[in-house]
């Protein structure tokens, strides 16, 4: 995507980035310090739950998007009933109906169906309006939560969950591929909504068939052309309470992300990778860095600089990944830079 000032949008950035991250002795919305995160590894990391993680709702301000979302600005989030959760059903997975009731309301927000909710909110305001034991469904094997996300809580309804609650996540184009779990989907609608916005872009396709695999999201220029490649890294970061259990997700699979990579190398257009967070920026850059079968490469000094944010993301963009000139990553995003600039 031109970075140089062709639109409103990429204008407005300089001035919205000069407030991210900045203060000494406080840590960016989408970041969660040393003491709660273990080395990168590609074996994975332990979990820590962060005991800063505020239990609130934020209500996003609604911007000019393409958002795959039907619901209106004003209405309040739909609560779901149990007509389809018998007692014997209950009994069986061993959950109350109105944690039925909840996952099943998750389960359709994640499919961008739950009336008077998108993507872009916290989660905890669906959770408020039921009754539920979450770290029992946690330990059952039902519900991951995630944290992180600029400082919003989401949830994803793991496959026993979805046969508990009888509601299933749905996939295909416009709604996601089926193993992403939720915060890969927030990270989709914010890319879509934010380079949608932008006049120089026609459209912003998802799920697109390239080479053999998925691209997330691709976005086409006035002129019919690609004018970049974008994909995105939910992850998970060490914060997450539980999550080591129920398998593990893209980001923390090294070999994943080098095929991502090599993707984009041969894709037309900028490619752009979107990050859940700092976290999950640096453990990118340590994916790509150690592998022998990609040509990129960073000192792993400026990869903890970004995981300590003693770097700020727009200035690793600036003085060490464009100087590479490397087809495979011009720009990383985080979820809270889409956000800053959708404002």
């Amino acid at each position: 995507m031109p970075k140089d000032g062709t639109s409103d949008k990429t204008a407005g950035r300089e001035q919205k980035e000069e407030t991210e991250d900045e203060g000494t002795g406080s840590y960016p919305d989408d970041y969660f310090p040393p003491d709660l995160r273990n080395p990168m590894s590609s074996a994975g990391a332990e979990m820590a739950v962060d005991p800063r993680l505020p239990e609130e709702a934020i209500t996003e301000k609604r911007t000019r998007t393409e958002l795959p979302i039907n619901q209106g600005v004003n209405l309040p989030i739909e609560k779901i009933g149990g007509v389809a959760l018998t007692g014997s059903h209950l009994d069986r997975y061993g959950i109350t109906l109105d944690e039925g009731r909840f996952m099943r309301a998750v389960v359709k927000a994640m499919n961008r169906e739950l009336q008077g909710y998108n993507l872009t909110e916290s989660m905890i305001g669906i959770k408020d309006q039921y009754d539920i034991d979450e770290e029992k469904l946690i330990d059952a094997g039902y519900l991951k939560r995630h944290t992180g996300v600029d400082r919003r809580a989401y949830y994803t309804i793991l496959p026993t969950g979805q046969q508990a609650c009888r509601a299933k996540k749905k996939q295909g184009r416009e709604i996601g591929d089926i193993g992403a779990d939720t915060p890969h989907r927030v990270g989709i609608d914010l890319a879509r909504s934010y380079y949608g916005s932008l006049s120089e872009v026609c459209r912003v396709e998802l799920a697109v068939r390239e080479n053999g695999k998925v691209v997330d999201l691709l976005v086409i220029d006035k002129e019919g052309k690609r004018s970049a490649i974008i994909e995105v890294e939910g992850g998970r970061v060490n914060a997450d309470p539980n999550i080591s259990a129920h398998g593990s997700s893209g980001i923390n699979n090294y070999d994943s992300v080098r095929a991502d990579y090599r993707m984009l190398a041969d894709s037309p257009g900028e490619s752009i990778w979107v990050v859940r967070n700092y976290e999950i920026a640096g453990t990118l850059l340590r994916a790509l860095s150690s592998g022998d079968n990609v040509p990129f490469t960073l000192p792993k000094y400026i990869i903890q600089s970004i995981e300590n944010t003693n770097m700020r993301i727009k200035t690793m963009n600036k003085d060490h990944i464009a100087p590479l000139q490397d087809d495979g990553i011009h720009e990383i995003v985080t979820f809270r830079q889409l956000r800053n600039w959708l404002r």
